[in-house]
């Protein structure tokens, strides 16, 4: 339905260009010549407005809103195609080439057409001068042709598309190179010729001007006994005239005289017109129409176009034409649209000056109030840049339009257009709206900077900005903070250089010193910053260095510079242009802001405060109870909070006042929702439910950080109760929801969570680690291809980040692969030797999720293991360990080949499919090693088979290999491991290297190991398991328990109040 819009508002503008109703007529003065025969009962009601998504806009004086860029989108449909095709016409009255082009396209795609017969007549009628002015001749034939060809698929055509057919090379100026071959194969289908198919044949030869095939076509219409009409009569006398021949057009007249047809009409002498015009007959042209009345506005824009398709366009005729043309024609908001297409045709045949020229002999509209005055031409500006015109043309044409009141803001849309198409012109066009008395902002400048950045560097971007110094125009700080600054970073690296090197392009020291400390104070540059702060008496307004400041507050907080952090304060503050605001309080509210980690650090937010008050800095009364406050909110030491409290007490300065929005940021600490913690939100549902008031919000902000903190339960409890209110479900709502169903392992309901959520938002884009995770579960669930494609399509659409922020989820779901492929019965050697993990790992690569990570090699070899193929895990091992200089699942490599050469018998029954014995074990053990060796040192290489022996091993062996002298390890390394064991809880592990480490002090202390088994337990709060630790201990008569150990064990009893054993308190000395 929306295809088959267009072609009616089409017809009904035909009607309004004062066509005869019936069947197009061929006659050479017909005035607007199209393709497509309007039927004689069509009535259509007039096309809808052009909604405003769809008029131009152009540079405004505010300033716009910066827009997000957009990734790349699918290929459009065939019927969006087709709306922006109908959406184009409406706007401009034209069509575009491009559309057309990528209709076809799609046509010659389709197996199956989509389209009727009745659009593609209309695409065959459109490839005429009037509705594709931009090309040539031969490329509207073309178009025809290839629209032809997709025709043909759909049928025979039928007469009338024979009829657009010579329509279109009739106005195309193109001859039928063979009439006789086209009049037999309508023949075929159609019968024989009638005397309209050869008054058509006859208007396209003399068209072009083709005697030959006129006098050929005449001779058959005399043996058909065809009698010449009216019509035919006007394109002989085309005909002559385009051939060059007056005399024959005076023949042709004289024949008309004698068959009895009326001269003088005014169709007859638009045609005379025309033909002295084209045989440079102006003055005998002037007289016919001076000597002629009636002329339709049809027969004068047909007249106009002979007129300026001259090599010499005469002015005085131009101007008489327009001035015979009807003033309702004329006066419009914009060019009437036959004018509008022939001048794209100009400009486009490399004659702007006559385009100028014709414009200019047009009245200027009459704008009624609410209407935009900046449409009239603009279409044609952007045709100047389509047609490469000369930037000097160009700026000819928009002057003339602002001078003569036709478009007031020619000017300001030329300046636009030349910033979107051609950026190295557009500082030619500032020039000319500056020269025209109109003022330049900042922001007009801002595409340029972007384009003097990419092409000629900071250099570039600074030279820009002393042309902005010459047109008068003051670079404001927006523009410094947003497009210059982030873009000099080669300059920023020597800050006061940078300063003197804006201040010679214009830009005052008080206006970028501001700007660069940011940036300084960014980068963590203390010194520097003093630097300049000392080097110019600049006022600075303070509150935009804030968050930069609250922002080095961290850094110093970590790297305990107190000290130089309040002599920056100090040197900014002196600097204050505000002298009775707040800044040191504003500044300490900041930095103890919502998800701060001072917030939560009252000794780090003393030691700050004791820095500030030591160099009599002072705040205001309100942010000292605002900062107390804090304080007793994080910790429950009443010295702490006390020390806080008599340190701004001595700061307090009653004069002055804490800025306004800080005031309300921090007023009294109530805080938001989105500030409380899980348990602060659950306190505050209660409260709400009790109360009976709104808990919607609440619930919201309760379920995201359940299913965020895994409290999954909760969140299950949490989510009925949304759905029981019919909360609104955001979009980082059904995020969360989703993530919810995941961690669930409910596949059927991700699936459709996620469907709502693409559905309700599609502009919302999922964060990477849930969409990693929700193919991880796809794979579960045996939806391997689906999964691949959900991931692609997300790399199609939006850019990967990927990296170490999404490892763990890249290494879920490569392990959820390895299970599917390793529970897909074999179906040949094929499929056997198939790693589906390794091909998954590639593709994720390809996309960008991730690169080459020892963690995420080690499920390519986990799925050879559950394969039970262990030559295949092992040869997997050494291409991974040459390609990649990885050594994946290496632990657990060494640990399996050592039980399996042992003889463990249940390990052996895992891999009896591939025939595997203690000595291929033992073999294949050998070869692990080697490659390990080859990859980290051999040190290295024995760290990692003391802890497999340790693991998996006998007593005997690891013993054996501790005491041998020419063993050495990497005594960091193994540390590192045991640390790495002791948080996974491996206690038999560490326990058995403890023993076999005993008395052989160049490996590992004993003691260190049972500190770190120790260390566990703490942190599980075990104390049973530390106990029964501390009684094995106690039972080794070699062994002595060192006090460190003791106490760790009773302060992790006393957190328990768990009874403290005597024989502990005995040795670890409690009393």
């Amino acid at each position: 339905m929306q295809r088959a819009r267009l072609l009616p508002s089409l017809c009904l503008r035909w009607h309004r260009l004062g066509q005869l109703p019936g069947r197009l007529t061929c006659s050479a003065s017909a005035g607007q010549r199209y393709a497509i025969p309007t039927p004689p009962v069509w009535t259509f009601p007039a096309p809808p407005p052009v909604p405003p998504s769809h008029q131009q806009r152009f540079l405004s004086t505010e300033r716009k809103s910066k827009r997000n860029t957009t990734s790349s989108r699918p290929p459009a449909s065939i019927e969006e195609v087709w709306t922006q095709l109908e959406a184009y016409y409406q706007q401009h009255s034209l069509l575009s080439y491009e559309h057309c082009q990528r209709l076809l396209e799609h046509l010659q795609q389709e197996k199956t057409s989509t389209v009727s017969g009745e659009q593609v007549h209309f695409l065959l009628g459109s490839c005429v001068p009037e509705l594709l002015p931009a090309r040539s001749a031969q490329e509207r034939l073309q178009l025809f042709q290839s629209l032809w060809a997709q025709l043909l698929k759909l049928g025979q055509p039928t007469l009338a598309h024979y009829h657009t057919r010579l329509q279109v090379m009739r106005q195309n100026r193109l001859s039928v190179p063979d009439h006789r071959s086209l009049l037999a194969e309508i023949a075929v289908y159609h019968g024989a010729a009638d005397a309209e198919l050869y008054s058509d044949l006859l208007d396209v030869a003399c068209a072009a001007g083709n005697m030959r095939q006129v006098s050929e076509l005449l001779a058959e219409m005399r043996e058909h006994n065809f009698a010449l009409t009216e019509r035919n009569f006007h394109s002989l006398l085309l005909g002559h005239a385009r051939n060059g021949d007056l005399v024959g057009t005076e023949s042709v007249v004289g024949s008309m005289r004698s068959a009895g047809i009326e001269l003088g009409t005014s169709a007859t002498e638009a045609l005379r017109f025309e033909a002295l015009v084209e045989n440079g007959q102006l003055e005998r042209a002037r007289e016919v129409l001076q000597a002629t009345t009636g002329f339709s506005h049809a027969q004068l824009l047909q007249m106009l176009r002979a007129v300026v398709a001259a090599k010499d366009v005469n002015s005085q005729l131009v101007q008489l034409l327009v001035s015979e043309m009807p003033r309702e024609f004329l006066t419009g908001l914009d060019l009437p649209p036959a004018l509008k297409s022939l001048c794209i045709q100009l400009l486009h045949d490399g004659r702007p000056e006559v385009v100028i020229q014709l414009v200019a002999a047009l009245p200027a509209p009459n704008h009624t109030q609410n209407q935009n005055v900046d449409e009239y031409g603009s279409l044609l500006l952007q045709e100047f840049f389509r047609a490469n015109i000369p930037l000097t043309k160009t700026l000819q044409f928009a002057r003339q339009l602002v001078e003569r009141g036709q478009n007031p803001r020619a000017l300001h849309l030329l300046v636009e257009l030349a910033l979107r198409r051609l950026p190295s012109s557009a500082l030619g066009c500032l020039e000319a709206l500056a020269a025209a008395g109109e003022e330049l902002r900042p922001h007009y400048f801002w595409p340029l900077i972007l384009h003097h950045y990419l092409r000629e560097g900071e250099s570039g971007m600074l030279r820009l900005v002393a042309e902005m110094q010459r047109l008068r125009v003051e670079c404001d700080e927006e523009t410094l903070r947003q497009y210059l600054l982030p873009h000099l970073t080669q300059t920023l690296a020597q800050p006061l250089e940078t300063v003197k090197a804006l201040e010679a392009v214009g830009i005052r020291p008080s206006l970028s010193l501001g700007p660069v400390l940011g940036i300084l104070l960014q980068q963590h540059q203390l010194p520097e910053v003093l630097d300049l702060l000392k080097r110019y008496p600049t006022r600075l307004e303070l509150s935009t260095l804030l968050q930069p400041l609250a922002s080095l507050a961290v850094n110093a907080r970590a790297t305990k510079r107190y000290q130089p952090f309040a002599q920056l304060v100090q040197a900014l503050q002196q600097k204050a242009l505000q002298r009775e605001e707040d800044f040191v309080g504003a500044l300490l509210l900041h930095m103890c802001g919502p998800q701060t980690r001072l917030r939560q650090e009252p000794a780090a937010l003393l030691r700050f405060v004791h820095e500030l008050q030591r160099l009599e800095l002072q705040l205001s009364p309100a942010a000292a109870e605002a900062l107390l406050s804090v304080a007793r909110q994080a910790t429950k030491d009443e010295d702490s909070a006390q020390g806080l409290g008599k340190a701004l007490q001595k700061m307090r300065n009653s004069k002055l006042t804490l800025p306004a929005e800080t005031a309300s940021l921090h007023g009294g600490f109530i805080k938001h929702p989105r500030d409380m913690s899980l348990d602060e939100l659950e306190c505050h549902l209660v409260e709400l439910e009790a109360k009976q008031l709104n808990p919607r919000g609440v619930l919201r902000r309760l379920l995201q950080l359940s299913v965020r903190s895994g409290r999954l339960e909760r969140a299950q409890q949490l989510l009925g109760k949304c759905q029981a209110l019919k909360v609104h479900t955001s979009a980082g709502m059904l995020a969360s929801i989703l993530d919810l169903h995941i961690k669930l392992s409910d596949l059927p309901r991700a699936q459709k969570t996620l469907e709502q959520l693409r559905s309700s938002y599609p502009a919302f884009q999922l964060d990477e680690h849930k969409l990693i995770d929700y193919a991880a579960l796809l794979v579960r669930g045996e939806q391997l291809e689906a999964a691949k494609q959900l991931l692609r399509q997300r790399s199609e659409e939006h850019k990967i980040v990927g990296g170490d922020y999404v490892i763990k989820n890249v290494w879920q779901l490569l392990n959820n692969v390895a299970q599917m492929a390793a529970s897909l019965p074999p179906s040949g050697s094929e499929e056997k030797a198939t790693n589906h993990t390794r091909e998954m790992l590639d593709y994720l690569r390809d996309l960008g999720y991730c690169q080459s990570h020892n963690a995420l090699l080690g499920p390519v070899v986990r799925e050879w293991l559950l394969k039970g193929d262990l030559d295949a895990a092992v040869a997997e091992f050494q291409r991974l360990a040459s390609k990649h200089k990885h050594t994946p699942l290496q632990f657990e490599m060494l640990s399996l080949l050592v039980r399996l050469g042992n003889g463990d018998e249940q390990e052996l029954a895992r891999f009896q499919a591939s025939n595997t014995t203690p000595q291929t074990a033992q073999q294949h053990l050998a070869t692990v090693t080697t490659t390990v060796s080859r990859v980290h040192g051999a040190a290295n290489m024995n760290s990692a088979l003391l802890l497999a022996l340790a693991e998996s091993g006998t007593e005997t062996q690891l013993r054996r290999l501790i005491i041998n002298p020419e063993f050495r390890i990497n005594h960091e390394l193994l540390l590192k491991n045991c640390e790495h064991l002791g948080q996974e809880g491996a206690v038999r592990t560490l326990l058995r290297l403890a023993r076999g480490v005993r008395g052989v002090q160049r490996t590992i202390d004993e003691q260190k190991i049972y500190d770190l088994l120790l260390a566990h337990f703490c942190r599980s709060n075990d104390y049973e398991a530390a106990l029964n630790l501390f009684e094995r201990l106690e039972a080794d008569d070699e062994l002595k328990v060192s006090q460190e150990f003791l106490r760790n064990l009773v302060q992790l009893l006393n957190v328990n109040q768990v009874e403290i054993p005597s024989g502990i308190a005995l040795r670890a000395q409690i009393r």
